[in-house]
């Protein structure tokens, strides 16, 4: 039995129920396998690709009912959508009767008081969920690598019931013809030329390097001089790398182990990204963030 899970149709502030297309069910399908209700992911206002910052979806909207549960979403057999629980005093509303589908995420604005200057100035004060901005979502596809989808903003509103009551909230319109997966093992792979500082053991002086190359959660450094040699490293040797990408964008501490050396080079394997001083686990979506301001650096 669902309690609690859906508010009834008029708690908006205004109808959002304009005659668009049908949801069908492949589209529910895929947006419960990579956009799924409590799914935590990341996002960058307004296509700017080099600032990404942390979300969850918190509810669907459909036809103007929201859902907080995938538990709510009945499919058949094989997996595909059949109905949805939006009333447990109604009958369930069938997929192929769904007029309007919107994603509510936590209003973040307050994230933006994370970033430096340069980096808010890009996405404007307090302006990234104005009405019309394009969103883009980013979440962890699992073995399929990572999915993509842009959003547009539809509205800002405060809840008046439900588990979020007196929450900022934020609609999104999906944009089904532009979600992605890609598998970023594959394509995770550039070069580029960005200086970073590598540090060996405590107590012993940084190395200035180059970072050249980037894949998967390995980046290849070579030192910035000619005339100088990688210093002693072997294979496992831990050892950390700050990455400076620039005023506009942020600074990466990153932890891993050495791969590989050569003379001029080394190959370091990325296990541990230090945010706000304590160590996570480095993983895809991290390496996707990186690989945009790897890009985008200088630009």
């Amino acid at each position: 039995m669902l309690i609690d899970m859906t508010r009834s149709e008029g708690s908006l502030p205004r109808s959002l129920t304009d005659p668009k297309a049908a949801i069908d069910a492949a589209k529910l399908k895929a947006l419960k396998e990579f956009f799924s209700i409590g799914k935590a992911l990341r996002y960058s206002p307004d296509a700017h690709l080099a600032v990404v910052l942390d979300t969850i979806i918190v509810a669907y909207c459909v036809n103007d009912h929201f859902i907080y549960s995938h538990k709510a979403i009945k499919s058949d057999s094989h997996g595909d959508p059949m109905a949805l629980v939006i009333d447990e005093k109604k009958p369930d509303l069938a997929v192929d009767h769904i007029q309007q589908l919107h994603l509510l995420v936590p209003d973040t604005s307050d994230l933006e008081g994370t970033l430096n200057y340069d980096r808010r100035a890009i996405i404007g004060r307090a302006r990234q969920f104005l009405k019309g901005n394009v969103i883009t979502l980013i979440a962890n596809a699992g073995v399929k690598g990572v999915s993509t989808m842009t959003t547009e903003v539809t509205e800002q509103l405060t809840m008046e019931d439900g588990p979020y009551a007196n929450s900022k909230m934020i609609l999104l319109d999906p944009n089904f013809d532009s979600l992605i997966v890609t598998d970023q093992l594959h394509n995770l792979r550039g070069k580029t030329h960005v200086p970073v500082v590598l540090y060996l053991k405590k107590g012993e002086p940084p190395y200035p390097c180059v970072l050249i190359d980037f894949s998967e959660s390995v980046v290849g450094l070579r030192s910035n001089d000619s005339q100088h040699t990688m210093p002693p490293m072997k294979q496992d040797d831990l050892v950390a790398i700050v990455i400076n990408l620039g005023e506009a964008a942020k600074t990466y501490t990153i932890k891993g182990r050495i791969v590989r050396r050569s003379t001029n080079s080394c190959a370091i394997r990325l296990e541990e990204l230090f945010k706000d001083h304590r160590p996570s686990r480095f993983g895809l979506l991290d390496a996707v963030e990186l690989k945009a301001g790897l890009l985008n650096f200088g630009n």
